[in-house]
């Protein structure tokens, strides 16, 4: 005759090692959800399909009003999007080699700017958001219509930087942006 206690260990034991893999399996599967939601953030922010930042709207706001005080421009009620990225997918996203970009506009994305960028509290950096709402300010406008593309870019990035400069010169800086011409060599 077998012994009741006997039988029922063997199947305590069974139980308690079902328990432990069902559990492990658990762990294993968090952990798997864990990094493909890390990876799938990630790959949003390299190809700039995060949210845009909300933060910045009263900033954005005010530069605009700047603009519109230091040239011809009128600001639309919508905002543009402005996304935050580490600087090496900036980088990546609008060069085609290593640069030193801190922000940029692309047309029809919005304004991408580096995550050391902090507009809300530090003037230089205000002002290199500022010279961007300058270029989303651009997009499309008529006075740029019968130039040549090249003469067209350069045209647009020496009004941003003389509007940069006229912002800097407005809130006191001695600060001046500097454009570098020899990058629009419209001759070649």
């Amino acid at each position: 005759m077998r012994s009741v206690v006997g039988d029922t260990i063997p199947a305590r034991l069974s139980l308690v090692l079902i328990c432990l893999v069902l559990a492990c399996l658990v762990l294993i599967w968090a952990a798997v959800l864990a990094t493909t939601a890390a990876f799938c953030a990630q790959d949003q922010v390299a190809s700039g399909t995060t949210a845009p930042t909300q933060q910045l709207d009263p900033t954005i706001r005010a530069l605009l009003h700047t603009i519109e005080t230091l040239s011809d421009y009128h600001a639309p009620e919508a905002l543009p999007r402005v996304y935050r990225l580490p600087q090496l997918q900036l980088e990546a996203k609008v060069c085609d080699e290593p640069c030193n970009v801190s922000a940029a506009y692309v047309p029809r994305e919005g304004i991408y700017l580096a995550e050391s960028l902090d507009p809300a509290n530090d003037l230089s950096d205000r002002a290199a958001l500022l010279h961007e709402l300058v270029h989303y300010l651009q997009q499309g406008h008529p006075k740029f219509a019968h130039m040549t593309p090249c003469a067209r870019e350069r045209a647009k990035e020496e009004e941003a930087y003389a509007i940069q400069n006229a912002y800097l010169a407005e809130i006191g800086s001695q600060e001046r942006a500097v454009f570098y011409d020899s990058e629009f060599d419209c001759a070649r």
